[in-house]
């Protein structure tokens, strides 16, 4: 009858099962994921550009980067590689007015004036059409009669 006298050394990870020789052990494997730039959503405040150029970032990451009293962001990008450059992005903000936004509803009014001109053509290109339609049926009729007679 076998008794459990060490209970706490069974958890131990220094503890390992015995490998028969036949057997082939499979180490874990961590593969690296790369990381959702968009789950990283907080700014980093700088004074100047090249402070975001120097500014370190771990392998597989971006930050983005907010100029202090600039309109512009920036944001630096690390591959997964020691020998992949960084990507430097730079982008200037622009501030849209409320006025900008009734000028989309007049340009839509435009657009519909103008439809209806060139609609206007068309049904006069139409009628001018029919027009000759007509005629070319009345030359035909009186070319028939002058054969016939």
């Amino acid at each position: 009858m076998a008794y459990n006298y060490f209970p706490q050394y069974y958890n131990s990870p220094y503890l390992q099962p015995p490998v028969m020789p036949g057997q082939a052990q499979q180490a874990p494997q961590v593969t690296p994921q790369a990381q959702n730039p968009a789950r990283n959503s907080d700014f980093v405040l700088v004074r100047s550009e090249d402070e975001a150029r120097n500014y370190p970032v771990a392998f597989g990451n971006t930050v983005t980067f907010k100029h202090e009293n600039e309109p512009y962001m920036y944001t630096k990008t690390m591959g997964m590689s020691q020998l992949d450059r960084p990507v430097f992005e730079r982008y200037k903000l622009v501030k849209e007015t409320a006025q900008d936004a009734p000028q989309t509803h007049e340009k839509e009014q435009g657009d519909k004036v103008v439809m209806e001109k060139l609609q206007g053509e068309i049904d006069a290109l139409w009628r001018e059409i029919d027009a000759l339609k007509k005629k070319g049926q009345s030359n035909a009729r009186k070319a028939l009669d002058e054969e016939g007679a």
